[in-house]
């Protein structure tokens, strides 16, 4: 990996990712994004954070492919918001309800689109990732 920006924006992508990841199940662990933790519609924001890991993993954590990555995870994020918010049950859960779901979805999307910009600028500058090394050309 190149050192300078790219390396920089890269880790702005990383620790912008994990915040998200670790807040999401932070949050739907302790009072649970639907309603109550005990609420079963909460396993899905679960899977918005498995399916960054499988995305990730997939993309062998290069910068370019991170930056899909992550726009995939938003993506994931506002369909699973979209379907819950129209829910009829999650009209009846109080304090959020439907609205409460997609604002705090649109937070977690947002965060997720900003980890996905750092990787964009990040690729743009030359970095690739963590794992990969450049062979010189001896010639």
């Amino acid at each position: 990996m190149t050192s300078g920006p790219g390396r920089i924006f890269y880790r702005i992508g990383v620790a912008v990712a994990l915040a998200a990841a670790v807040l999401q199940v932070w949050i739907n662990l302790a009072v649970g994004i639907v309603g109550s933790e005990d609420n079963p519609v909460n396993q899905g924001f679960y899977g918005v954070v498995v399916a960054a890991g499988a995305c990730a993993f997939t993309a062998r954590f290069k910068a370019d492919g991170m930056a899909r990555a992550m726009l995939a995870t938003a993506g994931v994020q506002a369909l699973l918001a979209l379907a819950v918010a129209t829910a009829p049950s999650t009209a009846r859960d109080e304090p959020m309800g439907a609205l409460g779901v997609l604002a705090l979805s649109g937070g977690f999307a947002a965060l997720w689109l900003a980890s996905a910009a750092s990787f964009h600028k990040s690729a743009r500058q030359g970095a690739e990732g963590p794992f990969v090394t450049r062979a010189k050309a001896t010639e």
